[in-house]
Order: C-alpha cells, then structure tokens, then sequence
C-alpha cells in the first residue's frame, strides 16, 4: 500500500479501522473530519489507537465554500472510504458520480449498516442491531436461554477487515470507475451463516453408533441444547477456575487430546470416550474436570499441560495479552497491529482536529 493515498470520510469505528490497516500498510490517509471532529475523540484512547499516523483536515461538507477544496482531496486521492447512510455522500456532493467525474481511477469504498441496496439501506444501524439481524444473538444465547450480544463488536470489525479486502482487490484490478458497497450486515451474515454449520457432535457417525444404547437415547432430547451450547457443550472445551485464576482449555474433536488430557487430569476411566459421547455426557464430566482445576495453580497447569501436549492457555486481560511473549512481532512502541503481514506502526500519533489542515490543503 505505500504510496497509495486514502481519502477518508468515515467516523467511529468500522471506516477508521479499516483506513487505521491501510496506514499500518503504507498508505497515506488523510482523514477528513467535520468542524465538531470525529465523535471517538471524546471515547478514551479509541481514537489514538485508530487514527495514528493519518492526518486531519477540518471541512465542514454542509459549506459550499468547502467545495473547491473538496474536489481537490478527491482528485488526489487513489482510494474515498465514506461511511454514511445511502444518499448522504450524494446530498454533499461527494458521491460516486461526482468523484468519478475529477477522478474516474479513484476506487470507491461505501461502508454502510446494510449497504446500498434492499429494504433496509435507509434505515440506522450499529454493531447491536447487525448482531440481532444477523442470528449472533442467538449463537450467544446463556444457559438461560436468552439471547445476548457479544461484547466485541464484531460488525465493526468484520466490516472493517471485508473493506480492506475490497479495496486491496479492486487496487488490483481495473480501477475505473469502481464502487466498492461494503454492507456490515452482509459481513457480519457471513461469519455467522459459516459458523453455523458447526453440529457440536450429534450426528450418528461411526464413533457414535459405537456408543452404548442409553446414550443414543439421549442424543434427541439433548439436540436442542447442545445446538445453543455448541462447541462449549464440550466439557473438553471452555474455560475453567484453577487455584488462582483461570484456564482455557481448548480440545475439540482431537481424541489423542482429549486421552492426553485425561491423563494429565487422572480420568483415566474416561479417556478412550469418543467426542459425540463426552459432549452428551458433558453435564456429568464438566464437574469433574472443574473439581480437578481448581486444585493447583495456572502456572502449574500450563507446565503440566503444555508438556503434555494439551491445547491450553492462561485466561489474559487485554493487558496481559499485551505483554504475552507470543506477541512481541506485533507489539511495537506499544501499539498492537493489525492482522496483515508487513504492517508497520505508522509514524506520528493520531493527529489533533485540524492539525494538517493548511498543510494538506495548501499542497494541493
């Protein structure tokens, strides 16, 4: 991405993410705010950790005197990322249309609750409601049965990262003219439509029908809540309490861990049970293991486990993850960054409202 040129118009969280991984790659991004600036200023350090290394221009869209300055920023840049509702950019005189008209090579990226098209697209939209459409509220149902929301968000994010994919490819492509519609709906529908293909282990497959008949008997009865559960109905998969803290442990389907682990643990009367079988006996099994854990330290845990080749690992704060040594290559100055390979911290913190206005307009 060095020497591509981003142009962005986008606020909160979802755009400024995705342009935060086009500067961690190389590119030049100069983040266009209104006169009041982008409303994560005011929401603690998100705003530092986003917009590092872009710079700021004040300009406020709704003055036509804004405009000759606005046409310029769109005839310079390579890449627009706007994040408003469908019409708003058009209304400001910065839609698609119009910018082909300065730039026709200039790739297009609109960012929207539920893109450009379909019943929805007028309607507002945040993290919450693309969770609720979306089914993830139900994936994240508790043992109550009620649904909730996960605490990440998880649309912002996905979006962010299916912009940047977007933008990569069109940068490859044939860049004439393009309009990239990037729906936070449709990536957060996505992931949950391919997660959902996940069966916790009830299907009759070879190590079931090879379970006893009291426990095929239970397999219908018990569907419905492994469904819910899923991967955490497995009583090999979750986290648990140890002395002094908590542990996760992470076995799925992998019998060779699951009778490693049994041995590190001395449930060795349990170790050859198939997974379908461990998942409905889970009820029965989870107390077991907790009542094992809760007997020595994390420390202690992760050096019994680990030696024995068990997928665990400590349960961290974001700020122990930090300091975690696995981490240390995209750790840098304290900044963590992005998932991409080659991303570097950009060099300047995010900048204060304005601060490159007369520099960057001047330029141009």
């Amino acid at each position: 991405m060095k020497g591509v040129r981003v142009l962005d118009l986008t606020l909160n969280l979802p755009g400024p993410y995705a342009t935060w991984v086009l500067a961690c790659m190389g590119a030049d991004v100069v983040k266009l705010e209104p006169p009041k600036g982008d409303p994560a200023r005011h929401m603690g350090d998100l705003f530092g950790r986003l917009n590092r290394g872009k710079r700021s221009v004040v300009l406020d869209l709704r003055d036509p005197a804004s405009k000759p300055h606005l046409e310029k920023l769109l005839a310079w840049a390579d890449v627009v990322v706007e994040g408003f509702r469908p019409g708003v950019t058009e209304r400001l005189g910065c839609g698609p249309a119009e910018a082909h008209a300065l730039n026709p090579r200039l790739v297009y990226c609109r960012i929207s609750a539920f893109g450009q098209g379909g019943p929805r697209r007028l309607e507002p939209g945040h993290d919450l409601n693309l969770q609720a459409l979306t089914g993830l509220c139900h994936m994240e149902r508790g043992r109550d049965g009620e649904p909730r929301a996960n605490v990440l968000p998880v649309a912002d994010l996905s979006t962010s990262l299916a912009a940047v994919s977007a933008i990569g490819g069109a940068l490859l492509g044939d860049r004439d003219r393009t309009v990239l519609d990037v729906s936070m709906a449709d990536a957060l529908l996505s992931w949950t439509w391919t997660w959902d293909a996940v069966d916790p282990g009830l299907q009759l497959d070879a190590a079931t029908r090879k379970a006893p008949p009291p426990v095929k008997r239970l397999l219908g009865p018990m569907r419905r809540r492994l469904e819910r559960d899923r991967l955490y109905a497995m009583p090999q998969y979750g986290l648990y309490r140890a002395k002094d803290g908590w542990i996760a442990l992470g076995v799925v389907d992998e019998q060779h861990f699951w009778e490693k682990l049994a041995d590190v643990l001395g449930m060795k009367r349990v170790r050859k049970l198939a997974m379908p079988v461990r998942t409905v006996l889970g009820p029965l099994l989870r107390p077991r293991i907790a009542q094992r854990l809760r007997g020595r330290t994390v420390a202690d845990w992760m050096r019994r486990m680990t030696e024995a080749g068990v997928p665990v690992t400590p349960v961290n704060t974001v700020a122990e993850a930090v300091r975690e040594p696995q981490f240390a290559r995209v750790v840098q100055d304290g900044v963590v960054l992005p998932p991409i390979p080659g991303a570097r911290v950009p060099e300047g913190p995010a900048p204060a409202l304005g601060q490159h206005t007369d520099e960057v307009l001047g330029a141009l």
